[in-house]
């Protein structure tokens, strides 16, 4: 049965959910702070959360996007949120997580980049670069700079990645070609 998810307001007192179990994707131990959260269900019923977190940088500001999105299967979540990329297993309850040094922007399935299935591989773009990730491993590869304030994905035609890059904000985009199994531009 295929996981549905929905995001959540964070709870006031006296509003959480009853039976549904809450789980922090938190890579930052002390260092992290709630940000999002992420209702699971299973069949139309919820029954976990998952408490996301953000990181602080050095100076002590909060590492958080506009940006927020997620794609998932039967057994497994892809987030993006603040600068990293988790997976989370839902059959353990268990996550990796990814530092991706930079704001995300989008994620996106691979091969059919308007899916909303979580396949083995999906495209992560942030505020300036493409990463090409293995759900079940890590960065395959990141693409040099592609932007300075945004990249968004096309489309992706016979194993090139097609995308635009904002250059000169407000709306200085510009295309660009990356090789799929490199990411290397073409």
């Amino acid at each position: 049965m295929t996981l549905q998810a929905t995001w959540l307001e964070q709870p006031k007192p006296g509003d959480e959910r009853v039976g549904v179990s809450i789980i922090d994707v938190n890579p930052f131990g002390a260092n992290g702070e709630k940000d999002r959260r992420l209702l699971i269900s299973k069949g139309g019923e919820p029954f976990v959360i998952l408490q996301l977190y953000i990181r602080a940088d050095e100076d002590g500001w909060l590492i958080s996007s506009a940006f927020c999105d997620f794609l998932l299967n039967e057994s497994q979540v892809a987030i993006i949120c603040g600068d990293h990329f988790h997976v989370v297993e839902m059959t353990t309850y268990s996550f990796r997580s990814h530092p991706l040094g930079d704001y995300v922007g989008h994620i996106y399935s691979v091969p059919d980049i308007h899916s909303d299935r979580l396949h083995n591989w999906v495209l992560v773009t942030t505020y300036c670069h493409v990463f090409l990730m293995d759900i079940a491993a890590s960065i395959l590869w990141k693409s040099r700079q592609c932007a300075i304030d945004g990249v968004i994905i096309t489309s992706i035609e016979n194993e090139t990645v097609l995308g635009l890059g904002e250059w000169d904000p407000p709306g200085g985009w510009e295309p660009f070609k990356l090789d799929l199994k490199t990411g290397i531009p073409i």
